[in-house]
């Protein structure tokens, strides 16, 4: 529905927003009714705008009679017939035994209760995770670049060094507004160190960006005028990198980690002297509800300088807000902009498609007749007029509402006798927000905002007035204009102004043929493309023209997305008409890697630059030699529908505010040109602001960090109501609602044990659940990942061509193999990319599978970040229970993975209903399958149908609901099964009254003469109730089995989030592993097969090799005082080799052929049947070597033996070491595959492979010094690994965590090794040669835990 176009005026288009607009307000609409003469295609432009807005619309009646309505939304979403949960024998048998042996006791009963919050322990009140350190202010003591000093002299900033100074001095709180390219971000924080090291006061500043980009390039740039490298005294932190050291007086950083940092507690600003916060304007909600904590926290601090800086003149708001505080403006050294609109830029091109041309013709057939909703509204207006032909022309257009027109008599009155810019903010409200005409004037004096303006000679505001419509020849009752108060009262400026206003409107009759010709122009063009669509061939024409036809200068594009971002700069590559000089694409996006971002500051004279950008490059970023501008006034942002919880990203017109910021991109050095892809009339009707994120963004984050930033009993309403512009109650209510059915917060708003912790992991509550189910269930590693790649943008990208994005779409579906599972994809695309980048394939696999390799880096990075938060609250240990190892014991297995997405994403289940074949949420009555989700299996309303019908159960989890259209669509999918829903569905507490007696279900009347009504309510079932939507029926038994389940599941999940430190007791491991065998024996019963090679997590490499680079790929290093050290990745799971069919090796740290060091051990873990020991380079590689085969030929025809023994191994090894007495029995050994081991030693390895290891033995000989190959131990034959020979002393490094962390070297025979030197050795032999190597440097190789 979506990609048809209704042809339409643009003029129809802008009216019907406003009317739609007023609807949406309006709570106590229902229903908006539209003309009857409506033509097709308006009505069809109707329904499909109304269908995105989420409302519904029908059209009843034929021919002219035919009207369209639309109205909101209502309905019910239950599913009449509760879920069924049916238990096997075996099931049934595990459950009762265990419920038996550990009943359920007071404690756990209390620990569940639903009742007044009981006091926190100690154990939950720790240290707040990813802020800025303490520090002590200093003072400052640097120097500037010489080269750079008068640079420096030049901004506009400077000029005004002294007003700056003395402001901050007798204010605590200042606003900076300057204009782009004054400076204000890079000098202003350098001139408070300038004034403190003059006067020798000790200073320690924080300057915040809405972007980690920013926050970088700004901190480098300032580093580099002063002359000394990041991380000195000036430094930055971002949420995955921190350049920080003692000295650092002046730390950039995001929103974020600011906000991180206030929640730390009361002495989190201790020394802080400044804080800049920049580009305010932009209202992101981290700026927003930081600028709420601030203001909270000034009286405390009363040293403390507050600056806001920003980039628009709208900063009287922020003023208010903090108590009218001052306003410093600094104008910007931007050179005049000369700006274009649509009907410039096709008169300009000539451009003419044939949909035009074709538009054309008809439109000048129907020009002279026929109706439209335009034509209506002005009937309408003219109607009025004739009606009320007794008052004056500009009477009627003025008119408003009588309460509304006393309002503004007493709002002129007060801006003609104080003439305070607060009075005329009120009217400036009342024009752009309340919908009063701007030439309203007084009723007593006719009087207007203008003149009121111009009496006082408030230039700006004048300006603003004039601007937004008003007319500077109006006259008052007295017959004055604004000029002539102006000249009264002695302003010249203002009287300046208002001339040339005037002026332009006296040659506006001059004009009216040109626009006349220009509208119809606009009309046919937008009879020919869709308004919401990028016109990239217009675009195309466009650049082309000023490529070809214009003075040298670099192109900046502005675009919405990074598909239109690729799409125009394919267009302009394989355009043979813009080869005729020379010029270089230059692509700028948030996730793009920092490295990528910098090439496109550097200057290219020979050359033009043709930069395409997202809106990164309005405020984030500056490049000087941009000359022209074009600006499509579109921009992607997320809304959030909070009564139905429904987000959808929309690609919208942006706001004026940022199109001036975009234009003064190209007056940065000389004048420029901007084009703005929208009509005049359009612009003149896009909001003067963009709507602040805290408006149109779920804020379930922010309402948890409330409970942090206030003092205790405080509503979270409460604190978020102070904000500069409050979110709605019900947005905020909904958010507090779900923190509380997840768990995070009790029914009194109090932070609950699971809260505690989400509070201290930086992801959204929902995927923080999920992390802490996951080591609850110790399947840690795979729900790593999988949090890691939601909290990032989807790695899987959407090409523009048919035939790769069908390639892009098979891969992702070949991830998920048959799991019914997106989740799987995500993680086994992960996987394999890990693999490939080992290999040195890394370009290759993203180009086949059509995956954003810099979207895997920060996956990588992220995952680091978040294990070492899970450390620093105890979830996971060094050693011992709950080690690395232990979190990851149930790893392999996926139906403990789902039970922990359902865990974490509920309340984001649907349901299948099996009488229409559709699905459903709680909130919504049909829902599809996203096109992209693997689950999909077509297109349509049978495609629809055909996915939900294959589906083998009823219940599918989901990570986000969004619309498109008028369809809502589940995005990032995975089915579960019944009884994983009832066991993790749901609130953590459930009320007494969850198992009941079966009862009609929800919506069901009582009175039912069916006798399978009847039947079904026996009184041997029961109903056990989640929530209003959730039910679950089952025999009385098993209903009560499940729910004692679950009862003893969530009370372990309480008491292991209040004392996460405390090792499980083998009560909680029987808990747990009934669990995960009754889930298991469920997803056997209905059919989904056990995926392999989930479980294995990726090796790092040893360190001291000095090629080596960190590339932490999973969280294995940390950071001590310049040196990285593994934390763990020597470690075993009890799953360490899986089977399949694809392999996935891992090797961390440094990619193939990147110098001695690999000391760890890339592992097969997907796909193959058993594993494979991929060799690293050889030790005399150079550090920049080409990238080697990850296995060696001799590896390779070893790989069909170690496959062959995995298909019936069990899914643990071990690893021992077997003393030889001479390399030549070896050698025999490994000819007859027989060995004649010491009576001990084979008492061991016979035991051992009773215990269901499979185990392998290192054949070392202590008369060569060195180890002579390994091998696997079959029933009655050794099965070679390898047979390579590798010295002592080339392993010397390696430690065995078994025997006190002795060296390998001197094991004795039967000695049993730890996995991670097992792993290690494996490595050294693949990669040795049968020649002698020569000598590698010692490493310390991390003992297993």
């Amino acid at each position: 529905m979506g990609n048809k176009h209704f042809p339409i005026a643009e003029s129809v288009s802008i009216a019907l927003k406003i009317q739609l607009d007023k609807f949406l307000n309006d709570e106590n609409e229902t229903e908006l009714k539209f003309p009857t003469f409506l033509s097709a295609q308006e009505r069809g432009f109707i329904h499909e705008t109304v269908a995105k807005l989420g409302l519904k619309s029908k059209s009843r009646g034929k021919g002219v009679n035919r009207y369209l309505t639309i109205y909101k939304r209502v309905g019910s979403t239950i599913i009449q017939n509760d879920a069924k949960l049916i238990l096997d024998s075996n099931m049934r048998c595990s459950i009762v035994e265990m419920l038996s042996s550990f009943p359920l006791t007071n404690k756990e009963r209390d620990d569940l209760s639903i009742g007044p919050e009981k006091e926190r322990t100690s154990q939950l009140t720790h240290k707040v995770l990813g802020h800025l350190s303490n520090g002590v202010a200093q003072i400052p003591s640097t120097t500037y670049n010489p080269d750079l000093v008068k640079f420096r002299e030049k901004l506009p900033v400077y000029e005004q060094r002294q007003e700056l100074i003395n402001a901050i001095t007798h204010n605590q709180v200042i606003i900076v507004a300057g204009a782009t390219g004054c400076g204000k971000t890079t000098q202003l924080p350098q001139l408070v160190l300038d004034w403190c090291q003059e006067h020798k006061q000790p200073a320690r500043i924080y300057c915040t960006q809405p972007r980690r980009i920013s926050a970088v390039s700004v901190a480098e740039r300032v580093a580099f005028e002063r002359m000394e490298k990041i991380g000195q005294s000036i430094g930055y932190q971002i949420r995955l990198e921190s350049r920080i050291s003692p000295r650092t007086v002046l730390t950039y950083c995001t929103n974020g980690v600011l906000l991180r940092t206030l929640m730390a507690g009361e002495n989190s600003l201790a020394g802080v002297t400044h804080i800049f916060v920049d580009e305010v304007h932009e209202r992101d909600k981290f700026s927003d509800f930081l600028l709420i904590a601030l203001r909270d926290a000034l009286p405390r601090f009363k040293d403390l300088k507050l600056l806001l800086m920003s980039a628009t003149c709208d900063t009287q708001i922020f003023s208010r807000y903090f108590n009218n505080c001052p306003v410093v403006s600094i104008p910007g050294r931007l050179h005049e902009v000369q700006r274009y609109y649509l009907e410039d830029v096709l008169k300009m091109t000539g451009y003419r498609s044939r949909r035009m041309l074709q538009a054309e013709r008809e439109l000048k057939q129907k020009r002279a007749n026929g109706h439209s909703y335009w034509n209506y509204l002005e009937g309408q207006k003219q109607n009025v007029e004739e009606s009320n032909s007794n008052v004056s022309k500009d009477e009627k257009e003025n008119a408003i509402d009588p309460a509304l027109q006393t309002d503004m008599d007493e709002f002129l009155e007060e801006c003609f006798k104080e003439g305070s810019m607060d009075s005329f903010c009120q009217i400036l409200y009342m024009y752009m927000s309340e919908g009063v005409p701007v030439q309203c004037a007084q009723s007593h004096s006719g009087r207007t905002g203008l003149m009121a303006a111009a009496a006082h000679g408030h230039a700006e505001t004048a300006k603003h007035i004039l601007h937004i419509g008003a007319d500077p020849n109006y006259k008052d009752k007295s017959g004055k204009t604004a000029y002539d108060y102006a000249v009264e009262n002695g302003h010249t400026e203002c009287a300046k102004l208002l001339a040339t206003f005037s002026s332009n409107e006296d040659t506006k009759d001059n004009h009216e043929e040109e626009n006349t010709a220009d509208n119809f122009l606009l009309d046919v063009y937008h009879h020919s493309i869709s308004e919401e669509l990028i016109d990239h061939d217009l675009m195309l024409a466009l650049i082309k023209h000023i490529h070809v036809n214009l003075p040298k200068g670099s192109i900046l594009v502005f675009l919405p997305g990074y598909d239109d971002i690729v799409t125009l700069r394919d267009l302009i590559q394989s355009c043979a008409e813009m080869n005729v000089l020379k010029y270089q694409i230059f692509t700028l996006h948030s996730n793009m890697q920092t490295l990528d971002q910098k090439k496109v500051f550097n200057p290219l004279p020979n050359a033009r630059k043709i930069i395409i950008s997202t809106n990164i490059a309005e405020t984030s970023i500056t490049i000087d030699d941009v000359v022209y501008v074009v600006d499509s006034c579109k921009v992607k942002e997320k809304y959030y529908e909070s009564n139905g919880g429904v987000c959808s990203l929309q690609c919208v017109w942006t706001s004026r505010a940022c199109c001036q910021q975009r234009a003064g991109r190209a007056g940065r050095t000389k004048p420029g040109h901007c084009f703005h892809m929208c009509s005049k009339r359009r612009f003149n009707t896009l909001p003067l602001n963009s709507i602040p994120e805290i408006l149109r963004v779920p804020l379930q984050e922010l309402c948890l960090h409330t409970k942090l930033l206030t003092i205790s009993n405080t509503p979270i309403a409460d604190f978020l109501s102070k904000a500069l512009e409050p979110p709605s109650f019900l947005a905020v209510r909904n958010a507090v609602t779900l923190l509380k059915t997840i768990g995070a917060l009790t029914a009194n708003e109090d932070l609950t044990e699971i809260g505690q912790h989400l509070l201290d992991l930086t992801v959204e509550p929902k995927l923080g659940k999920m992390l802490l189910y996951a080591c609850v269930m110790k399947c840690l590693d795979p729900v790593l990942t999988i949090v890691c790649s939601l909290a990032n943008k989807e790695p899987f990208q959407i090409s523009m061509n048919p035939e790769n994005r069908k390639r892009g779409s098979l891969a992702r579906k070949d991830f998920a193999s048959d799991s019914y599972s997106d989740h799987m994809a995500l993680l086994r695309a992960f996987q394999a990319w890990q693999m490939a980048r080992s290999n040195g394939t890394e370009r290759a696999f993203c180009s086949k599978n059509l995956i954003c390799g810099a979207t895997m880096e920060m996956i990588v990075g992220y995952r680091s970040q978040l294990l070492a938060q899970l450390r620093a609250l105890g979830l996971v240990k060094a050693r011992g229970s709950g080690d690395i190892k232990d979190v990851n014991s149930n790893s392999e297995k996926w139906h403990v993975v789902k039970a922990v997405l359902v865990g974490g994403l509920y309340p984001s289940i649907a349901r299948v209903d099996r009488d229409t074949s559709t699905l459903r949420t709680s909130k919504e009555v049909k829902v599809a399958f996203h096109p992209s989700s693997t689950l999909n299996r077509g297109t349509g309303a049978a495609g629809s149908q055909k996915s939900v019908q294959s589906l083998p159960t009823d219940w599918v989890v989901f990570e986000e609901i969004s619309r498109a259209g008028r369809f809502c669509f589940i995005r990032c999918n995975t089915l579960v099964t019944p009884l994983t829903v009832a066991l993790f569905g749901g609130p953590l507490r459930l009320p007494a009254a969850a198992l009941c007696q079966r009862a009609n279900p929800p919506g069901h009347s009582s009175d039912s003469d069916s006798e399978v009504d009847d039947h079904n309510s026996a009184r041997d079932s029961a109903v056990l109730i989640l929530d209003d939507w959730m039910a679950f029926s089952a025999d009385a038994a098993d209903a009560i089995n499940v729910f004692l389940l679950r009862q003893k599941l969530c009370a372990l999940v309480v008491r292991r989030m209040s004392n996460p430190s405390k090792p499980m007791t083998p009560l909680d491991e029987q808990i747990l592993s009934t669990v995960v065998h009754v889930l298991g024996a469920e997803e056997k019963n209905v059919g989904l097969s056990q995926p392999s090679g989930i479980g294995q997590r990726p090796r790092p490499h040893t360190v001291d090799s000095p090629s080596w680079r960190l590339r932490v790929d999973g969280e294995e290093y940390r950071h001590d005082a310049g040196k990285y050290y593994p934390q763990y990745g020597q470690t075993d799971y009890t799953n360490n080799y899986y089977q399949g069919q694809n392999s996935y090796g891992y090797r961390n740290g440094q990619r193939s052929g990147g110098g001695p060091g690999g000391g760890g051990a890339a592992w097969r873990g997907e796909g193959a049947q058993g594993f494979s020991p991929q060799p690293h380079a050889a030790p005399h590689a150079a550090p920049h070597a080409a990238p080697r085969s990850p296995m060696s030929p001799q590896g390779k025809a070893l790989l069909a033996n170690i496959e062959k023994y995995a298909e019936g191994a069990e899914a643990n090894t071990r690893y021992f070491v077997v003393k030889a007495d001479d390399v030549h029995c070896v050698e025999v050994a490994q000819t007859t595959g027989t060995f004649n081991f010491s009576p001990n030693t084979a008492k061991k390895l016979q035991k051992a492979r009773q215990d269901g290891a499979r185990v392998v033995v290192f054949f070392s000989c202590a008369n060569a010094s060195k180890f002579v190959g390994c091998a696997a131990l079959a029933d009655s034959t050794l099965e070679w690994i390898c047979t390579n020979n590798v010295p002592y002393h080339m392993v010397r490094h390696i430690s065995n965590s078994l025997a006190g962390n002795a060296r390998v070297v001197g094991a004795r025979d039967g000695c049993e090794m730890c996995a991670g030197a097992g792993r290690a050795l494996v490595t050294a032999l693949q990669q040795a040669r049968r020649a002698r190597a020569p000598p590698r440097p010692i490493q310390k190789h991390a003992p297993d835990h």
